[in-house]
């Protein structure tokens, strides 16, 4: 019997190998080919309650994704945005901004009662999640390519504060304050 339990432990510490090797390989691709990163704040322990996507997301590693992020991102220059996990990236149409009250996790597919766009839910989510990391760059908050950032002033991790149902108007979410503005409380240092 312990010969049974040695090697299962070694194929468990090699997955686990293999594993944080693709974690590190991902992470630092991204980091390097990408100036402006977003994440959301996902509330794991809520998704892990779901059974039918228990594992799948206790296997994924997301803290770990993250903690690599936040310190890549700063080698390389670039910056990491973390969206709030109330921040509507889903519920939010990337057309117009109406933001929906309720939205299932069975539907796939974003319907907007307002302006009728209809949009597979995660192309519409990183729609709206690339217009948050737009408007970061374009608020001067931060440069467009991330390459050469000022690495003593620059401040990591910026949270987006969250947007009520309703509408805004085209081509602002409401995540980042308007240039000029100062952030209360909004912006914390990742790590």
């Amino acid at each position: 019997m312990g010969t049974g339990r040695f090697r299962l432990g070694r194929a468990h510490a090699r997955v686990g190998h293999l594993r944080r090797e693709e974690l590190h390989k991902l992470t630092t691709r991204v980091a390097a080919e990408h100036g402006t990163i977003v994440v959301e704040d996902l509330n794991i322990t809520g998704m892990l309650a779901n059974r039918e996507l228990a594992r799948h997301i206790a296997d994924a590693g997301f803290a770990e994704i993250r903690r690599q992020l936040a310190y890549k991102t700063g080698w390389n220059g670039g910056w990491l945005l973390v969206a709030d996990r109330w921040y509507p990236s889903s519920k939010a149409c990337s057309g117009c901004g109406t933001v929906r009250t309720e939205l299932a996790l069975h539907e796939r597919e974003y319907e907007c009662e307002a302006c009728g766009l209809g949009i597979d839910r995660d192309r519409n989510a990183a729609l709206n999640l690339a217009a948050l990391a737009a408007e970061f760059d374009t608020a001067g908050s931060g440069p467009v390519t991330g390459r050469g950032a000022d690495q003593k002033t620059r401040v990591r991790g910026q949270v987006a504060v969250k947007r009520q149902p309703g509408t805004t108007p085209v081509g602002q979410t409401g995540a980042v304050p308007p240039p000029g503005r100062t952030i209360d409380r909004a912006l914390t240092q990742a790590g």
